[in-house]
């Protein structure tokens, strides 16, 4: 945290207070736009106003189904200026999950970006909803669709109403769904103190100057985009930098337009900007540190030096944090995700909770040293915080390891795990193992289930543009690679894999697919496998 930097517990005295300190300086900056301290208080209070006049209260709730964009974050901190809760919806979100979300949270009002309404009149009907607000990135609002009212006639009030209740530091500013990587989403409340408590622990450990610009391409309505790039921004007097959603061909020139120096990178973004063409302008931009999550050691320094800058990886999740454990600048070890922040302490343990030796992979448990600096809760789900609060910890459900210095290891998320014949099998073998192929961008491992008992390994691939392959090679190349147990019974060839706002693999969704017409079973295509003498 950059020296002189003030104490804040929620986000209405945050703007206040940094709007009074910084006044003109560029506070949000995205392509061809930027918004100052104070235009981010002034535009925050007249969308406050608009909403009041439309009966909006403390503690009420006000859905997002917006792309990044300046007003998301007018908007969210208006309507926390007024005590509501912001609740974002993943833009990808259509028919039962959005219907599901939006009736789940008990959202009065819907703010609809009008790209995306077409997926929301879908469901209207089955939802209640007081007030949908279009909002139209192109400015423009003739004949929108029945039922709702536009998105500047909410800028039109004068400011916060005397009789607004603020929050305070221990309520919710947010409700945001979890990616349901294996079930149905749960809302994790956030309130205001957790939003604070980790900006200011990220902003300890990102090598900041007063001259930074932290810019994300990832989603506004992903923690990551909130904590570790605006809030860390506004903590420190510095300028947050977006742009609408991720592209890589054009990602580094984008961060050179927007005066980037740090940005933040997850794992399936690192690997599709590392497997772009190289060009000449590769460290043609002012970048000096990406904070990453899911980099692998392989291509970790390859990527520094590629891209000119330094890599410091972390780990979060959106109940403890976007980032609750991360390398210390000064002492980065590759590798490891680091070390855990100042509001958290860690633990790895076994199946009953019994801490284990270090370099033993084990789950990985976390537990806040300070009030209300981790989530609330899973909104109305009682059972599902207590199940995930066992004996006072909560249980990520990732496998992790620890060294004798208390860094921390990433090894597989824990119910991913496929059981083989009796042999535990991490996805991440596998799946490593098939993208070194060469005509293989993108694999997913999943365990199905096998007429044995158990499971049997099955592979998603997604091959590269123009690619061909023989799935007989490829079961070929993990066997020359991989133990007897451990290779893939079952290739599919996919279009697509289905992905979470922040591009982690549906694996449940693979799961429960059925065998598709480009299925391949190893037995059949006569592939043998040869094990250990015995």
């Amino acid at each position: 945290m950059l020296e002189g930097s003030e104490d804040y517990h929620d986000l209405p005295s945050l703007l206040r207070g940094k709007a009074r300190k910084n006044g003109e300086k560029v506070a949000i900056r995205f392509p061809g736009h930027e918004l100052s301290y104070a235009d981010l208080l002034r535009q925050a209070e007249r969308a406050a106003g608009g909403l009041a006049e439309r009966g909006l209260r403390h503690g009420e709730k006000i859905a997002f189904l917006l792309y990044n964009a300046p007003e998301f974050l007018t908007t969210w901190y208006g309507a926390n200026l007024l005590g509501a809760v912001m609740v974002p919806l993943n833009t990808a979100l259509k028919g039962e999950l959005l219907r599901y979300e939006l009736e789940d949270c008990d959202a009065r009002f819907l703010l609809v970006d009008r790209r995306l309404h077409e997926e929301f009149a879908k469901v209207a009907g089955s939802v209640k909803l007081d007030r949908v607000i279009v909002f139209d990135p192109a400015g423009e609002y003739a004949e929108l669709p029945a039922g709702t009212e536009a998105f500047p006639d909410l800028l039109t009030a004068r400011g916060v109403p005397s009789e607004a209740v603020p929050p305070t530091p221990v309520e919710p500013a947010s409700i945001m769904y979890t990616s349901g990587t294996t079930g149905p989403p749960k809302g994790v409340v956030i309130p205001h103190e957790k939003y604070l408590s980790t900006a200011k622990a990220i902003s300890g450990r990102s090598d900041l100057n007063p001259s930074s610009v932290l810019f994300s391409e990832l989603p506004l309505f992903h923690c990551n985009a909130q904590e570790m790039t605006m809030h860390t921004a506004l903590l420190n007097d510095l300028t947050a930098a977006y742009a609408e959603w991720f592209k890589a061909s054009n990602y580094w020139e984008v961060a050179r337009e927007l005066h980037a120096t740090h940005v933040s990178l997850l794992i399936a973004m690192i690997n599709i900007l590392y497997k772009q063409p190289e060009k000449p302008s590769d460290r043609e931009h002012g970048v000096r540190v990406a904070l990453t999550a899911g980099t692998s050691k392989d291509i970790w320094p390859l990527f520094e030096q590629r891209f000119g800058l330094r890599v410091i990886e972390l780990y979060g999740m959106t109940e403890c944090g976007c980032t609750t454990i991360m390398n210390p600048p000064d002492h980065v070890r590759v590798g490891s995700v680091g070390l855990p922040l100042d509001f958290v302490e860690a633990e790895v343990v076994d199946e009953n909770d019994r801490p284990v030796p270090p370099r033993t992979k084990g789950e990985l448990l976390v537990r806040p040293k300070r009030p209300f600096t981790m989530m609330l809760e899973y909104y109305k789900k009682p059972e599902k915080t207590v199940e995930a609060w066992r004996n006072l910890w909560f249980h990520t459900g990732d496998f992790v390891w620890k060294d004798e210095d208390g860094y921390f290891y990433f090894v597989e998320r824990k119910k991913d795990v496929i059981r083989r014949r009796g042999e535990n099998i991490a996805p991440y073998d596998v799946e490593k193992a098939l993208n070194t192929h060469p005509a293989v961008f993108e694999s997913v491992v999943v365990g199905v289930p096998s007429p044995l008992g158990e499971e049997d390994v099955k592979a998603y691939v997604l091959l590269k543009p123009g690619a061909n392959v023989d799935p007989a090679e490829l079961f070929r190349h993990t066997a020359a690679a991989l133990p007897f147990f451990m290779v893939p019974q079952f290739i599919e060839f996919v279009d697509e894999i289905p992905k979470t706002a922040n591009q982690k693999a549906q694996r449940y969704l693979l799961r429960s697919h059925p065998h598709g017409p480009r299925n391949y079973d190893r037995d059949k295509l006569g592939v043998q496998v040869a094990r250990p003498a015995r």
